[in-house]
């Protein structure tokens, strides 16, 4: 490719002074990355750290092209993905380092990503060369290829804040001739992130005049466009129109529409949506899980604050919801998803020697709400197996980097109802008890503490005592490892 030999230059055209930020910034794009690309955890903390100590710009490349070079091409693109997603320079050498890798595959999307980080960074010229010489490369396949490629380069400009170039590539697109029901739904995708929801119909019209049949997919794009920019009559409309084009309400359609509602948190229609599931027998899923709590602001308040009367029990939790929401429909919301249990079925696994629930997948809200009904399933059971463990993950899928949410949730619910689980010396992502232990925790009875403001008469009492708890607890995490090893339980 012509513009390869120059892609390294905005990337590393600066002066020493901010190379280790960037760096520090890279290290945490593919650190991310690494979770998600199969390589080692522990290969690829070290080349953070070499990383993040590298002060010259062709250390930096070396160490990039090594790492593309003895990494599989999973985690080298993985790697690459993340960089492009972050805009970060450094994805530009990445991606020099990539083309010249034995196992290089020309990507519609990657070069769309990287065209877009040179214009943004004032290589225009390398980035118009790129383009150029992705077009030819193209003009030798189909149509199809190449609008592929423009529907590709109006979502990398447009998401980096370069609309008038989106929009000159919309123009190039509209002079071309369109076929195949995946071109059509680029174009509808590119144009939803442009938000251009009148001209994502458009596209969608005329992909049914063409005579193909679009998904539920689809539909959602432009129904949840109009919901961002607070057309919800056409969002609605949108949304009508899915049974017109002949989509049955199943478990995708219901999820499409869901996150529609959610995304303007429209709670009457979600749960008038969340009843006629459960009376035409379409079971929510995990995605619905997840769009119906994060869009309830009590609930998320409660999961993400875990102030001193966090509810401990689902009928706790739906009375303060009841008393506390300004929102006069979340607690029947929260009300109507815990009448079904069929998130909460397959999110656990029973068998002769473990009980498990698998928090993958699900939000630090949705997560909140799930353990809460799960212990209600726990006490009604009269049997249990000879282990009880929750699995809630490392963070090594999460976008936000640290002490990981879901995990440090777990903990504080599970610590604050006086439960034995604690966190595996084998497997610091699952906390886990024996049956004994959790049988006799779950025939005591534990609630939330009761508000009471005479109770400590000091100014800063009702924050000191918390803090105290807070701090006795995390010293008991950070020992119950040892003293579980010491018991032989671990």
């Amino acid at each position: 490719m012509a513009a390869t030999a120059s892609l390294s230059t905005p990337a590393m055209e600066a002066g020493g002074r901010g190379r280790r930020m960037r760096n520090t910034a890279a290290s945490a794009s593919l650190r991310r990355a690494a979770a998600g690309g199969g390589s080692s955890w522990r290969s690829e903390r070290r080349l953070m750290s070499e990383l993040e100590r590298t002060v010259t710009a062709g250390a930096a490349e070396r160490l990039i092209r090594g790492y593309v070079g003895n990494k599989s091409e999973r985690a080298a693109l993985a790697a690459l993905s993340r960089l492009l997603m972050d805009s970060h320079p450094l994805a530009i050498p990445f991606y020099e380092a990539v083309t010249q890798a034995r196992w290089f595959k020309w990507s519609s999307i990657h070069a769309a990503a990287v065209a877009a980080l040179l214009e943004i960074n004032g290589s225009k010229e390398e980035s118009r060369s790129l383009i150029s010489d992705s077009i030819s490369r193209l003009d030798s396949t189909t149509t199809e290829e190449v609008a592929l490629f423009y529907c590709d380069l109006m979502a990398a400009f447009s998401s980096r804040g370069m609309r008038d170039r989106a929009m000159d590539f919309y123009a190039q697109l509209k002079t071309m001739p369109l076929s195949g029901a995946k071109t059509y739904t680029a174009m509808i995708k590119s144009l939803c992130l442009m938000g251009l929801a009148g001209e994502a119909e458009a596209a969608l019209r005329k992909m049914v005049s063409e005579g193909y049949k679009p998904e539920a997919f689809q539909f959602g794009l432009v129904a949840k466009c109009y919901g961002k920019a607070g057309s919800l009559v056409e969002m609605e409309r949108v949304i009508s129109s899915m049974s017109d084009a002949g989509i049955r309400l199943g478990t995708g359609a219901a999820n499409i529409v869901l996150s529609c509602y959610s995304s303007c948190r429209d709670h009457s229609r979600m749960l008038a949506w969340l009843k006629k599931m459960r009376k035409l027998r379409v079971a929510p899923t995990t995605k619905a899980y997840n769009f119906v709590l994060n869009s309830c602001p009590a609930v998320g308040s409660m999961a993400q604050e875990l102030g001193p009367l966090l509810p401990l029990s689902t009928a706790e939790l739906v009375k303060k919801v009841r008393s506390a929401s300004p929102w006069p429909e979340e607690p029947e919301l929260v009300q109507e998803l815990l009448s079904s249990s069929s998130v909460l079925d397959k999110a656990m696994d029973w068998s002769v020697s473990e009980v498990k629930l698998n928090l993958h997948g699900f939000s630090t809200i949705a997560a909140y709400v799930l353990m809460l009904q799960w212990v209600d399933v726990m006490k009604a059971r009269r049997e249990l197996p000879l282990e009880v463990s929750v699995v809630c993950g490392i963070g090594k899928h999460s976008d936000v980097r640290g002490e990981p949410k879901v995990r440090e949730l777990a903990q504080e619910v599970l610590s604050r109802m006086g439960s034995p689980l604690r966190l595996s010396m084998r497997n610091k992502g699952r906390l886990v008890a024996k049956r004994d232990r959790v049988k006799q925790w779950l025939d005591t009875e534990w609630t939330s503490p009761v508000a009471d403001e005479s109770t400590d008469q000091s100014p800063n009492g009702g924050k000191q005592q918390p803090f105290v708890v807070t701090l006795l607890r995390k010293l008991g995490q950070a020992l119950s490892p040892f003293l579980q090893f010491s018991k032989g339980e671990a």
